[in-house]
């Protein structure tokens, strides 16, 4: 006989002032282990343990998992964070540091509101302990037997934090289920947490593909139609929350799958051969409950690097963009330059003119008289125009030093190397190389066909 009443669908296994004495009454009713409260108190996100005592064997583990859904948001699928006063109580949050992986009651703190985020994850703990039956000793002649009474089979499923499709699996298992198919293969109710927690993992895995597939087309179309303007239209806060939904989803996948390892090997130690059609109807449905697992982690992969891919192509819109803009600056910069030029001339002459060593003749004609200290002018400007030419010629190839663009190395250091320029051995050395690279490219030529 099963006790429907041992089912037991819980709040989450944490120590909240809410429920926290009766989840301590019920660990203690149940003997739940120690080793799956002390996980639950550390944030465990993924775990399998085994206890094997006098009250029982017990089997239990931890899943973790975003918990995601798209929504229509003026027409478009988008990922919105469902406010806390909208969640169950055993809904739990992720912690407001965007690189905190732990699980952690945020009560009381305000969430960010960010485009594409979401803080909503499901954590279900699930204990199985399964009691066998113990039957009457056989007895002899007429002698009374003077043992305990027999007891029968007791399965007692613990489930927390579990979501609503699970509790309704189970209501609906209590009323249409063979009892002795469970008592003979207690597992197989866990096979049935195993399925629900697929569907919610492959479902939020959904939600972020069908969020992501339009703005990976709409990307695209304007890449296409409008390269110039496309990097303004991207939204890379957006982008980088789907990609990280989209990593989290993947360590979920993984964590589930080594869970799932885990449970079929204990199932194949623990029945090594199976006894009855329950037992072998678990053991397939594990093996296929992996491959729908398998299938989740291979699809998550690729949307992974998908999203890579169009993070890659965003940074190369926007740095187009701003090349773009770059060269609009630098087109008006040679703008500027081109009429600056047109009226140098103009205005050197007309500041030579306008000179005290030019001026006109009181006497008619009026004529343009030169002084005859005009060389003053020419002493004075000629040298700072020289001195001016030089510095500019010392920085510019220091500046193609620094930045490598001087095929010729270090040759170039600029005022750090002035010294050496008007040495003569440096000179000699300069005058030597030229000739010889004169030579060889001589040499070259002759030998050409």
């Amino acid at each position: 006989m099963i006790h429907t009443d041992r089912n037991r669908l819980a709040p989450r296994d944490i120590p909240h002032p809410e429920y926290a004495n009766g989840l301590v009454e019920l660990f203690k009713s149940c003997n739940v282990p120690s080793a799956f409260i002390a996980e639950s108190f550390h944030n465990v996100s993924q775990s399998f343990g085994t206890q094997n005592d006098e009250t029982g064997v017990y089997v239990w583990f931890h899943f973790l998992s975003k918990d995601i859904k798209a929504q229509n948001v003026d027409g478009q699928l988008a990922i919105v964070n469902r406010p806390k006063h909208e969640r169950a109580p055993e809904e739990s949050d992720e912690a407001c540091e965007e690189d905190s992986e732990e699980i952690v009651d945020t009560a009381g703190v305000p969430e960010p509101q960010l485009n594409q985020a979401n803080y909503h994850w499901t954590k279900t703990g699930v204990v199985l302990r399964i009691k066998e039956s113990r039957k009457s000793p056989s007895t002899k002649s007429t002698s009374t037997p003077t043992s305990a009474p027999p007891e029968d089979p007791e399965v007692t499923l613990l489930c927390f934090g579990s979501p609503n499709a699970l509790i309704l699996r189970f209501e609906r298992l209590a009323k249409m289920a063979c009892y002795k198919d469970i008592l003979d293969d207690p597992y197989m109710l866990l096979v049935i947490v195993v399925e629900e927690m697929h569907k919610l993992l492959d479902a939020a895995g959904w939600s972020v593909a069908w969020t992501f597939g339009p703005i990976e087309t709409r990307t695209f179309e304007n890449a296409q139609d409008n390269p110039g303007t496309a990097g303004n239209e991207l939204n890379f806060a957006g982008l980088h929350n789907l990609a990280k939904h989209t990593i989290y989803l993947h360590e979920n996948c993984g964590s589930a799958l080594a869970t799932l390892e885990d449970l079929r090997g204990f199932h194949k130690t623990t029945l090594a051969v199976p006894r009855n059609s329950s037992q072998q109807a678990t053991r397939r449905a594990l093996r296929y409950r992996r491959t729908l697992f398998q299938s989740t982690q291979r699809r998550l992969a690729s949307l992974d690097q998908r999203m890579a891919n169009m993070i890659e192509l965003s940074f190369h819109l926007v740095t187009q963009t701003d090349s773009r803009t770059m060269m609009s600056e630098s087109n008006a910069m040679k703008t500027i330059a081109f009429m600056t030029l047109i009226f140098l001339p103009l205005s050197t002459v007309a500041t030579i003119f306008g000179t005290e060593f030019f001026h006109m003749s009181d006497d008619a004609p009026n004529r343009i008289q030169m002084s005859s200290d005009i060389w003053i002018l020419w002493v004075v400007a000629g040298p700072l125009t020289l001195m001016l030419l030089i510095i500019w010629r010392v920085w510019y190839l220091d500046a193609r030093a620094r930045l490598g663009v001087d095929p010729k190395g270090t040759e170039y250091m600029g005022w750090k190397r002035l010294k050496k320029r008007f040495e003569g051995p440096y000179l000699k050395r300069r005058i030597i190389g030229r000739a010889m690279k004169g030579n060889n490219e001589g040499i070259e030529l002759r030998n050409m066909p």
